[in-house]
């Protein structure tokens, strides 16, 4: 508040959110300014949903839902093209929805992960055109991994660089 009074500015209550991790019984609220901001259950921050135990089941559920729909669209029109255009469309268009923030969401539990693998799975069916190959079969055939695999390879990697001081100084602190 008195970064935007001292830059002549006025806060917008409308626009600021209230999560307070944790159990509790009561919900509590804020005075910010002008404004009494309750606390929320859940808030969206930059695409990424996060709830007050800290934790992005709602998000992933979104996520499922998203890629559903593009896995659904790339079957519709999956007759139509080569293998490789439905390669393309499928690395480009739903797998990548994955990638965006896996270190924030990848530990999440075991039925949200079966049902990334189940959508990732029905995804390489489509592609490959081919309803015979177990999971780990289409994924060697696609010469990659399950979603999981790649988040554990993202952090494996961000560990890296923190130790190889390539990352900020803030990630050595996290």
């Amino acid at each position: 508040i008195e970064w935007f009074d001292s830059n002549y500015m006025k806060l917008n209550g409308d626009k600021c959110h209230f999560l307070l991790a944790g159990l509790k019984n009561e919900q509590y609220f804020a005075n910010v300014g002008d404004a009494k901001i309750w606390e929320s259950n859940e808030e969206h921050l930059l695409v990424l949903t996060i709830d007050r135990n800290l934790k992005f089941n709602a998000h992933l559920t979104w996520l499922c839902k998203k890629v559903n729909q593009k896995v659904s669209a790339l079957n519709r029109v999956s007759r139509y093209m080569t293998t490789e255009k439905r390669r393309i469309l499928f690395k480009y268009f739903i797998e990548s929805q994955f990638a965006y923030c896996p270190l924030v969401w990848m530990f999440h539990n075991k039925d949200l992960e079966h049902k990334i693998n189940k959508l990732h799975e029905r995804a390489l069916r489509i592609v490959y055109n081919n309803d015979r190959l177990s999971f780990s079969e289409l994924l060697t055939l696609d010469n990659s991994f399950t979603v999981h695999h790649k988040n554990i390879q993202a952090l494996v990697i961000e560990i890296y660089k923190c130790i190889h001081d390539l990352s900020p100084s803030f990630m050595k602190e996290i």
